[in-house]
């Protein structure tokens, strides 16, 4: 154990840096970002941001309990900090940096820092030492919190880290304390994780993700209700950590299907009435069907009912456009089987004119699955699927290909997936469920009893 305490610090000034070839290329995706500082040498960016030079460290947070931190980080008054430098190192632990996990679950960023990093310019004096680092029985090394931000401290002490009375000779106490991993002044961590604005999430069973939004973020604006159990540490509430807010013992809803006469404990869903055309004019298509040639790529949906005998393709991009005049903007669209989601589907923008009605708004009831293609970034609408898969967002399977997920609107179904490995460097969410209020304000034809059964606090938050 070094006594830190009692050390000064000659920090060696360089003229000029011979640094390490780096590869010249667009700055590439890297998942911890931000940057640690030191009062001698002030601030090293951990990551590349519009540069042409390729730089930045990576954690894989899914290889197991334990993974290396590999990468450069970049100072430009010292030059290229070196994660995985080769030995021997000054004394133990005998490996570069290190990450440990130390509590949460499979994927949790919560752990430990430990290792060398080396300072290239430096030489024998840039050794940095990540952890751990001991100090009156306190461990005072780089840490991450299950929030992805970084705390502690990491030691430069050059070739001379002992306790003697010579002057050390390095760079001294480097800092990764971060309040907020979004901003730039402290280290955090990037992840997959999915979030719902202005709105709630309710299951039937249990409620996990695999990794915990960042901080100063959260996975819903208002309720978290389930029949099981809530991971309070990857499934957060803005409003609070405890019930009415986050509830793990609400009960069973019943979803409206056919098993139950689509009567649950949301109320009725009046199937039979839309169909029968008691909600608006019905269209029916006939078979396996594609949206190009029947809905086309942009429409007034003017109170209709479209009703799909077989399975539904959305093969192009669709806009729902605003009312005109006595024209209504809302729609239920029925499919008896699958409804497969290969291209966008938006909402016209825009405010309406006096007229609520004239507001896009559309209901899918879909009963089979709802299967998104990975391509897919934006889907507006009520998604209720009475399939056993429910819905599925899709995955390309590796991070680098997936993209974000955006929808306007909800998820209802007995089952939701969220595949999505999407890591964006500014922390946006790899789906993002917007609840914009359509659903209220203008109601897609026979779903009125349905949405308002919904579970709701939204009345009493300020």
């Amino acid at each position: 154990m070094y006594s830190f305490k009692t050390k000064t610090l000659s920090l060696i000034l360089l003229v000029f840096l011979i640094a390490p070839l780096r590869v010249n290329a667009a700055c590439n995706f890297h998942n911890i970002n931000g940057f640690i500082w030191a009062y001698t040498i002030g601030w090293i960016s951990l990551r590349c941001q519009n540069t042409n030079v390729d730089y930045g460290l990576d954690i894989n947070f899914d290889a197991g309990p334990t993974a290396a931190m590999t990468g450069y980080a970049w100072s430009s008054n010292i030059g290229w900090v070196d994660f995985q430098p080769s030995g021997p190192y000054p004394t133990a632990p005998n490996h570069g940096a290190l990450f440990t996990r130390t509590s949460g679950g499979a994927t949790s960023t919560a752990g430990t820092i430990t290792g060398w990093a080396k300072i290239d310019s430096l030489g024998s004096n840039g050794w940095i030492k990540l952890g751990p680092l001991v100090i009156g029985g306190t461990d005072y090394g780089a840490q991450i919190g299950a929030n992805r931000a970084f705390s502690g401290w990491s030691w430069n002490g050059g070739d001379n880290m002992d306790v003697d009375p010579e002057p050390e000779r390095g760079s001294g106490w480097i800092h990764w304390q971060s309040d907020n991993p979004d901003v730039p002044y402290g280290a955090g961590a990037v992840a997959r994780w999915f979030e719902t604005l202005y709105g709630d999430i309710y299951s039937g069973g249990s409620i996990d993700q695999p990794f915990s939004p960042p901080a100063g973020r959260y996975s819903a604006t208002y309720l978290i209700q389930a029949n099981g159990t809530i991971n309070p540490v990857t499934i957060t509430s803005a409003s609070g950590g405890s019930a009415p807010y986050v509830d793990s013992s609400f009960g069973a809803l019943a979803l409206p299907q056919q098993s139950n006469s689509y009567r649950g404990t949301l109320g009725v869903l009046d199937r039979a009435g839309l169909l029968n055309g008691y909600y608006g004019t019905v269209t029916t298509y006939a078979g396996d069907s594609a949206s190009a040639g029947t809905l086309g790529t942009s429409l007034i949906l003017d109170g209709k009912i479209y009703h799909y005998t077989g399975n539904l393709i959305i093969d192009s991009a669709i806009t729902f456009n605003k009312g005109i005049g006595t024209q209504k903007g809302n729609a239920t669209i029925i499919v008896d089987g699958n409804l497969i989601i290969n291209a966008d589907i938006n909402y016209e923008a825009g405010a309406v004119g006096s007229r609520i009605d004239n507001l896009p708004s559309v209901g899918w009831l879909v009963k089979g699955d709802v299967t998104v293609n990975p391509a897919v970034t934006a889907l507006s609408g009520i998604f209720y699927s009475e399939g056993g898969a429910g819905i599925s967002t899709g995955t390309t399977g590796a991070r680098a290909t997936d993209v974000a997920l955006a929808v306007k609107g909800m998820f209802i179904a007995k089952k939701i997936t969220f595949q999505r490995l999407f890591i964006g460097a500014d922390n946006t969410p790899s789906e993002q469920i917007t609840f914009d209020g359509r659903a209220i304000v203008n109601p897609p034809p026979g779903l009125t009893d349905m949405i308002k059964g919904l579970p709701t606090l939204r009345e009493v938050i300020p």
